[in-house]
């Protein structure tokens, strides 16, 4: 008789911008990066929200070696991780916090050219305590209410799928 399978999910979202416009496809040429950078301070200013990570591009980096440097500029909010294998509270969530300044965030985006972005971050935990291992992906689902307050936002979606079978 097969063991049963345990499986958990661990969620976070956060909210991003990045610069407008099409620039390239990587490798990106240093006007190219120059082009996408931004200053996260007048983000910070404009949405009356601070971030839990900023920075400028050309900042030093402390994920790679020597005198390396960030090539690209962020300003991000971030929640806590909840355990929980559906999306949608998570996404919920971010969006009930970054309401109160949403005409910030869209006054950011036109007054600075850029995009606002959100991302849930799902990391799916699967495995058996004897047998093959199995994972299952996590419930990515929304609500028409959700999937419009995206859109009145501006903001564009994005999942990051990660799976650790052990």
């Amino acid at each position: 008789m097969d063991q049963p399978i345990n499986v958990t999910w661990t969620q976070r979202a956060y909210l991003s911008f990045s610069r407008q416009g099409d620039h390239g496809d990587p490798p990106y040429t240093p006007s190219q990066l120059d082009e996408m950078a931004f200053d996260p301070d007048q983000i910070t200013e404009l949405v009356g929200l601070m971030p839990t990570r900023s920075w400028r591009r050309g900042d030093p980096s402390p994920h790679r070696n020597g005198a390396a440097t960030r090539n690209f500029a962020n300003w991000s909010y971030e929640l806590p991780p909840q355990d929980t294998p559906y999306s949608e509270p998570v996404l919920v969530a971010l969006l009930d916090a970054v309401a109160p300044v949403a005409d910030g965030i869209r006054n950011a985006c036109q007054t600075l050219g850029l995009q606002v972005h959100m991302t849930l971050v799902i990391e799916a935990h699967g495995y058996r305590d004897e047998g093959e291992s199995i994972v299952s992906s996590a419930a990515i689902s929304y609500s028409t209410r959700t999937i419009q307050r995206l859109a009145e936002l501006g903001a564009s979606l994005d999942h990051d799928q990660y799976y650790d079978i052990s």
